[in-house]
């Protein structure tokens, strides 16, 4: 007898996203990205904006006019945004890693704590057992010295996984660009931005008996990058080193009607940043420890109770603190979901306690309806107060840092409405949402009389629409699909108490307001061929909005050929074409992005099933 598959992982993200816009990387779609990061994979596929530095460099999140420390990254049910940043860096996040890459649209800081405020990206898998042995092999290269390999091998027997995944990326990264100030030499090389980023992801499964399952996991990854200037009077000699530990238990007791689960969790998150030119050598050192108990009881198939408790503490040092510096946080949050009018309308509400060593959080909680209007039209309201707390740099960074800075807090509020339905051979997927967040106390660093600072001084007020629009049609071999989804955002700010600013009523700075990406696939047989194009508005540079950067349009086109070698065995040819159009643009002011660029890449997949004769002997 297998334990029902109903761990936390599973329950907890559910909960999550009832009564919100959510959106599921398919299978077919991380085969196409499977040498890019997890950066990659939400710029060209979704409304968030990604704060791209350039290749190989910073790549964050802009959730619905919010800011990078406003994104939950949940792994396995663990918030990993880094207690120091407030933020986790997507660039050196690969999407190989991952079988299930999903976002989660809008608040939930009852659920997921601080960071929790404009959305979620979620990343796991979930291996299923008695598959037998399967292995993968991903090579491939590209322009400027690109070169990636990945592979994986799983073990699945009957009550036992094992799953281990490696990776590597390596680049120069000397793309030429055109620099739109210099009149007289404007092609130039970027020097100085070489890049390797390599980790491993081991995990573990574990059938105990028909009540228990235990799943271990522990995950390395490490970044090192050279960080270029753009100037023709000095060349920079900065050098970035992070590395990354994160280990994970979960113990899964399932009896009747009742499920608990006991987690913990580990991280190591290490920066190092040097450059002789000006004889720096800082390094940041940050431990997290996560324990936390979540319990579900199913009183029927219309009434769940979810309740959970939290303990988590961090330990920080570096050279800009005054001697270790400590931050821990305890919550309890409470759950009831019900179904009514014949399972029809689902309604959950959830409260959430939370106090942290450096004071008092309120409290939080969200209410979500999700409404079946008939069998292909589905509405979702959901409502919610949210939070987050000031970062230890924001605290203790020496000099400017603030100890008394209060938590960013607000209301968000949101809907969406979708239809799902096919005619024949045809599939359309429609929906719509609309959101609309107040958020006091936002954190600015401004010039203070001896170094910057971060202070409470804006109340910022978000509001916007998207849309996603997915029609596809199959046929014998042929199949055809179009997506396009689109962004409307205005985040501005409100109330301000900065002096001679400028800012009311303006846009947030690198807050486009409109974004669209469309993509069309055609396929037939083993060969599919899809094209990929972003629009992205004006993007303000400086908060009184006399400074912008330009529109862009990104143009890109992939090509995959698949066939099978053996029985067992698939092959996977890859080609693509970046920037097709050799658009020149930049992201963030002052960072250049590549012109037109290549990649190729060949992926090889065998899976060995469990004999019959091997499935009885376990």
């Amino acid at each position: 007898m297998a334990l029902k598959e109903v761990d936390v992982i599973v329950q907890k993200t559910g909960l999550s996203g009832l009564g919100k816009k959510t959106q599921s990387i398919d299978s077919a779609l991380k085969q196409q990205f499977i040498f890019n990061s997890i950066a990659d994979v939400l710029s060209l596929n979704t409304p968030v904006f990604i704060k791209n530095y350039g290749p190989g460099s910073l790549a964050t999140t802009a959730f619905r006019g919010g800011n990078a420390s406003q994104t939950g990254v949940i792994w396995n049910g663990f918030n990993i945004q880094n207690a120091m940043l407030g933020q986790t860096d997507l660039a050196l996040l690969p999407s190989v890693l991952f079988d299930d890459i999903s976002i989660e649209y809008g608040g939930s800081s009852s659920l997921w704590g601080s960071g929790a405020v404009g959305g979620n990206v979620h990343l796991s898998n979930k291996p299923l057992f008695n598959k037998g042995v399967t292995t993968k092999a991903n090579i491939g290269s590209g322009s400027f010295g690109l070169f990636n390999a990945s592979a994986a091998i799983e073990q699945s027997g009957k009550r036992f996984i094992s799953s281990t995944k490696a990776y590597l990326q390596n680049s120069t990264n000397n793309f030429r660009y055109i620099d739109t100030l210099d009149k007289t030499d404007p092609i130039k090389e970027q020097k100085h931005a070489t890049y390797t980023f390599r980790g491993i992801l081991q995990e573990f499964k574990f059938i105990i008996n028909p009540k228990q399952m235990l799943s271990v996991n522990a995950w390395y990854n490490e970044g090192w990058r050279e960080l270029p200037v753009y100037n023709t009077l000095n060349v920079s000699k900065a050098i970035q080193h992070d590395g990354n530990f994160k280990t994970s238990a979960n113990w899964n007791y399932l009896t009747g009607k009742f499920n608990t689960i006991a987690k913990a969790a580990f991280f190591n998150d290490r920066l190092n940043y040097k450059d002789s030119a000006f004889d720096i050598d800082s390094k940041s050192r940050l431990n997290t420890f996560i324990i936390e108990n979540e319990n579900i009881y199913t009183r029927n198939s219309n009434h769940l109770l979810n309740f959970g408790i939290n303990h988590t503490f961090n330990s920080a040092t570096t050279d800009n603190y005054d001697g270790t510096k400590i931050l821990y946080k305890t919550s309890v949050s409470l759950g009831n979901k019900f179904t009514v009018m014949d399972k029809r309308l689902i309604i959950f509400a959830v409260v959430r306690g939370e106090h942290i060593s450096s004071g008092q959080i309120p409290v939080t909680g969200n209410v979500a309806l999700e409404y079946k209007v008939s069998k292909k039209i589905t509405a979702k309201l959901n409502s919610a107060k949210v939070y987050r707390q000031p970062t230890l740099n924001e605290r203790y960074w020496n000099p400017g840092g603030n100890p008394d800075l209060l938590p960013e807090q607000g209301y968000t509020y949101e809907g969406d409405l979708s239809y799902n339905n096919l005619f024949g051979n045809f599939s359309v997927n429609v929906s719509g949402a609309a959101f609309y967040r107040i958020i006091d106390n936002w954190i600015l660093w401004l010039p203070g009389i001896n170094a910057t600072t971060p202070v409470n001084i804006q109340q910022v007020f978000s509001r916007g629409t998207e849309t996603c629009w997915k029609l596809s049609y199959r046929k014998n071999k042929f199949y055809t699909c179009l997506n396009v989804v689109t962004g409307y955002i205005l985040s501005t700010v409100q109330n301000s108490d900065q002096e001679n600013g400028n800012t009311l009523d303006k846009q947030l700075i690198y807050t486009p307001r409109y974004t669209v990406n469309s993509n069309l696939t055609l396929a037939y047989n083993h060969v599919s061929i899809s094209g990929y194009h972003q629009y992205i508005g004006y993007r303000f540079t400086s908060s009184d909005n006399l400074q912008w950067l330009l529109p862009y349009h990104y143009t890109s086109i992939r090509l995959t050929y698949k066939t099978k070698l053996t029985g067992a065995t698939n092959l996977i040819l890859y080609a693509a074409c970046n920037n097709l159009l050799n658009t020149n643009y930049s992201i963030i002011a002052g960072r250049y992005m590549p012109l037109r660029n290549f990649e190729i890449g060949i992926s090889l997949s065998n899976n060995k099933p469990k004999t019959e004769k091997e499935t009885l002997t376990k």
